[in-house]
């Protein structure tokens, strides 16, 4: 089958894992059930709850939160259904995306979109909400929202939409598409987003595999099958990539105050190879490349070196939307908080400085012991208290859960606040007068005043005032968003001067505008002691293109650098144009050489073709049937709680159960089939039991079988259990391996 003129091998959805199931008498089952179940719901990997937990029960649900901390619920079924992404209005209204329970494939689902936008309300202000409104119906799976000056927009593959009230009823009478990416994969990876950098600028992920082709805002054409992040003006102006990746979804995007980026996603690595990782959170440097290792798209990319490593490792928890607090009412501003849509909880990254980028410490903020509970979003009010939506259990499209029941369940969105929280007194300053806002309000408390003055204020006759502001980063962000001389002029007197958060904005701005009368500022920035700056002022001399600032950049290119410094450097001397001219006995000269051959030479003719997933196979509707009797047959075995982990661990490890022939679980199995050491967090007592007696019923993703045919004739088949630029390793089986060149590749 050809596609584009690309060969496509395609994947047969039959997993090569032999179910131990399949060994024993069937009268054996409801036993196994009772020893496993209780084993597998004891072995999730679990990060520490920070000191001391909180219990609170919404049923079926009991929460755990970190001590100190209280959980409401803000909007209960009836409100909204399947809640997936959030965003505030000017006036407090909480726009939400709300999913249909929809999970066929995105492609059809754009063919036929059912799902909707919704408008909430809290009439009196104590955190419950009273009314919901639809908005907008018949929206296509939909990956994101975001509110900007009235209009709502909404990441759904392929495009992001404009939905527009032009008659004040609060229902769109408009939809525009604002971007189109040309691409819906099954999963719906292509779009996530959009998202508000405090720059002003737009910023979106895409993921999967499937080519996309446009233009840049330079005037040049963009091809590529890799995953990246994009931003581009609110106006759809200045359209450019930020970062590219080799993972498969790369998901929500966080930003400081000073706009630094933290993206969360999936297969940063790949579990086989990175045993216990997998999902995270990286810092997104511009022009950085991370894992995971995927030569078949990141091939023609030119990289710095070795990929960027990732700042948080979680495992699978298929981590969704990520937020930086920027009020601290809970204690929680400068961390990420992360919805872990696998993991049944919200995770908490305390982030410390660590050479040019950041680490992180990774506790748990809540946490429900329902497998039902799936967080999509948190996202900060007013008041800094945290909102939470749980779109519960109806995602299956591309999450091995149960095929043969699909529950009628509801999710909720939920407040978490301090628990010895006082009331703020207009928390959005309505009270204040924003027909003339004055620049002090940029020195307010309240985060949300300070990001309206920012808009409000950005205009011509305030430089003065905004340049004698003591607001500091705020003030540095309203001058930004100015157009013309004078305002760049301002921003550069502050490259070298005041403190790092200030004199970090100040270069962003230089390097977004390409301000080039800020080269010999940002030269001189190269030899500051902190590591953070001396990155960005490398990413902006690159922008800038000044090559008279070359042997500064390779002055400071030289001694030990961490990743995320030699990366700003090498790629700022890449993006200069002067890849090529810098020697070879100079520590980044070799790489420098490398990625100027790349660029020149476009993607590797050996990279194998695309590998396409197969259709799954409906199913006849008489086995639907008997398969649901059956597992209800079975259900009736659950112990309610507890079970016995010590006699499920035994089992498991018995080799005449061939269990850890396939998987791996901590210490003990083998890394072909999928890793089980987290399966309790991540899957409910039913999808579990379902995967053990019809283990067919769903694959998990990276673990379906493909079979390739060769230009020699030959069909070969296995999981793919490595790649390099052009050798695809098939494994048939636990501990056999056959290597295909890929480009003997030819349709399957």
């Amino acid at each position: 089958m050809f596609n584009s003129g690309r060969i496509i091998a395609k994947i047969r959805s039959i997993t090569l894992v032999v179910p131990f199931p399949l060994l024993i008498v069937k009268s054996m089952i409801p036993h196994l059930v009772r020893i496993f179940s209780g084993f597998v719901l004891t072995t999730g990997f679990f990060s520490t709850l920070a000191v001391g937990a909180e219990n609170k029960a919404f049923p079926p649900h009991t929460f755990t939160l970190t001590d100190g901390y209280e959980l409401e619920l803000a909007a209960a079924p009836g409100l909204v259904e399947r809640p997936m992404h959030m965003y505030f209005d000017k006036e407090g209204a909480l726009y939400v995306t709300d999913s249909s329970g929809d999970s066929r494939p995105a492609p059809l689902q754009l063919a036929e979109p059912s799902h909707r936008i919704l408008r909430l309300v809290d009439m009196d202000g104590d955190g419950v909400f009273d009314e919901s409104t639809v908005f907008a119906e018949k929206v296509p799976f939909p990956e994101g929202i975001l509110v900007y000056e009235g209009d709502i927009y909404v990441g759904a593959p392929p495009h992001i939409w404009k939905f527009s009230d032009t008659d004040g009823d609060h229902v769109a009478d408009e939809r525009t598409p604002w971007f189109n990416g040309g691409t819906v994969e099954k999963c719906g990876n292509d779009m996530h987003g959009p998202y508000l950098g405090p720059d002003g600028y737009f910023y979106w992920t895409k993921g999967i595999y499937l080519e996309q082709s446009f233009l840049l805002g330079n005037g040049k054409l963009h091809r590529s099958r890799a995953p990246h992040m994009f931003r581009a003006r609110p106006d759809g102006s200045e359209l450019e990539v930020v970062m590219t990746g080799g993972m498969n979804n790369p998901v929500g995007v966080a930003f400081s105050e000073t706009g630094e980026r933290f993206l969360s996603g999936t297969f940063f690595v790949h579990p086989k190879t990175h045993p216990g990782q997998r999902d995270g959170i990286l810092h997104a440097v511009y022009g950085g490349m991370y894992g995971r290792k995927n030569p078949a798209v990141l091939s023609g990319h030119p990289r710095t070196g070795d990929f960027l490593p990732i700042m948080s490792h979680m495992g699978a928890s298929a981590s969704s939307g990520v937020l930086m607090p920027r009020n601290n009412a809970l204690g929680l501003k400068g961390d990420l908080l992360c919805a872990d849509f696998n993991l049944r909880r919200v995770s908490r990254h305390s982030l410390s400085p660590s050479g040019a980028s950041y680490a992180s410490k990774i506790t748990t903020l809540l946490e429900s012991d329902q497998p039902e509970f799936h967080p999509t979003d948190v996202i900060e009010d007013a008041d800094g208290s945290i909102l939470v939506a749980d779109t519960s259990s109806w995602y299956e499209m591309c999450c091995p859960r149960s095929t043969i029941v699909k529950p009628e369940d509801f999710g909720a969105i939920y407040r978490i606040r301090k628990s010895d929280s006082t009331v703020t007194d207009d928390p959005r300053g309505f009270e204040l007068d924003w027909e003339n806002p004055a620049v002090t309000y940029l020195s307010d408390e309240r985060p949300v005043v300070v990001a309206r003055a920012i808009d409000a204020l950005a205009k011509e006759e305030n430089i003065a005032a905004l340049s004698a502001s003591k607001a500091g980063v705020p003030a540095l962000w309203s001058l930004h968003r100015i157009e013309g001389a004078a305002a760049r002029e301002a921003i550069r007197e502050r490259i070298n001067q005041g403190s790092e958060e200030e004199r970090s904005v100040a270069i962003r701005s230089a390097g977004l505008w390409r301000d080039a009368d800020a080269a010999e500022a940002l030269s001189d920035a190269l030899t500051s002691q902190d590591a953070h700056i001396v990155r960005l002022a490398a990413m902006a001399l690159g922008r800038i293109g000044d090559r008279s600032k070359k042997s500064a950049l390779l002055e400071a290119g030289k001694g030990e650098l961490d990743p995320f410094l030699k990366h700003a450097v090498t790629y700022s001397l890449f993006e200069m144009g002067v890849a090529g001219s810098v020697a070879e006995s100079h520590p980044l000269g070799t790489q420098l050489r490398k990625m100027d051959e790349v660029a020149k030479s476009g993607p590797n003719p050996n990279v194998r073709p695309d590998i396409a997933q197969a259709d799954p196979v409906e199913m006849d509707g008489v086995k639907v049937a008997r398969q649901y009797t059956r597992m209800g047959e079975l259900r009736s075995h659950f112990v309610k709680e507890g079970g016995d982990p010590k006699r499920g661990e035994k089992l498991f490890a018995d080799p005449a159960n061939m269990c850890i022939t396939c998987h791996r679980l901590g210490d003990l199995g083998t890394d072909f089939g999928p890793e089980l050491t987290q399966i309790g967090a991540m899957r409910g007592r039913f999808d579990i039991l379902e995967a053990i007696v019809y283990p067919s019923a769903s694959i998990v993703r990276y673990y379906d079988r493909v079979d390739v045919k060769t230009k020699q004739g030959a069909i070969v088949s296995g999981i793919i259990s490595s790649e390099t630029e052009d050798t695809m390793t098939l494994s048939p089986a636990p501990g056999a391996e056959i290597p295909v060149r890929s480009k003997d590749i030819v349709e399957a």
